[in-house]
């Protein structure tokens, strides 16, 4: 009996791990802030188990992630902003909502105003991260405009006062600065603006999005949305 059951075994492993190896993976790079990116990461790896896909996800600077992306090197890019395809048109955005983000100014200075929006950051010196859309299409008229790779340097520049202003996400914007030491730097209110971010596919893959944007939909509904980011608001 001994001899067959190994042969059973055998067999049943070397069917699973055929199926497995037959599983397509979609790679897809970012460069988002550490919460945003573990979002991405945790609904992204659901959703596309519910359409028979693994997912894979990647870090890479800002500008290349996106450009990488557009030409195939990678499989999708995420999060951005609604809209991409046109500056890069072999993305394709799935319409669904992964989540939103609140863009916001750092300063050391608590008297700075940011009633008028993105109008008042014209008299201020301003530093963003190199390839992030939203600061490049609207904080280009700011005195003047410092692009880094890194959001540790936006924060050690803000600190030394070589800026006036630092534009990160919020969130993680203020747990860097907590983690950093930096007590003295916090985020300025109003929010410059609040976003809603989605996930691009490559042209090659555009038989997907109908049903990944299917699976978002179908776990907001299910409520494994809201308990998979309410996990990572936990930890």
């Amino acid at each position: 009996m001994r001899p067959k059951l190994f042969l059973l075994l055998a067999i049943f492993l070397g069917l699973v791990s055929v199926a497995r190896a037959d599983k397509p993976t979609i790679t897809v790079s970012t460069n988002n802030t550490p919460l945003d990116r573990q979002a991405l990461h945790d609904l992204s790896k659901e959703a596309f188990r519910r359409i028979g896909i693994e997912f894979k996800l990647v870090s890479l600077p800002s500008e290349r992630s996106l450009h990488s992306a557009n030409l195939g090197e990678v499989d999708g890019e995420g999060l951005r902003i609604a809209g991409l395809s046109g500056q890069y048109p072999n993305l394709v955005q799935v319409p669904e909502r992964y989540i939103d983000i609140s863009f916001v100014a750092f300063a050391r200075d608590a008297t700075i105003r940011l009633d008028q929006g993105w109008e008042s950051l014209k008299p201020h010196r301003v530093a963003f991260i190199n390839g992030w859309k939203m600061f490049e299409a609207n904080a280009s008229g700011a005195r003047s405009v410092s692009k880094v790779d890194k959001p540790e340097q936006l924060f050690l520049m803000l600190d030394s006062g070589r800026v006036d202003l630092a534009l990160y996400t919020r969130a993680d914007g203020v747990a860097l600065a907590r983690g950093m030491g930096l007590s003295a730097i916090a985020p300025i209110a109003p929010v410059l603006k609040d976003v809603d971010m989605y996930l691009y596919l490559n042209r090659k893959h555009e038989s997907l999005v109908p049903r990944l944007a299917q699976a978002l939909r179908e776990m907001k509904a299910d409520g494994s949305y809201n308990r998979i980011l309410a996990a990572l608001k936990a930890e």
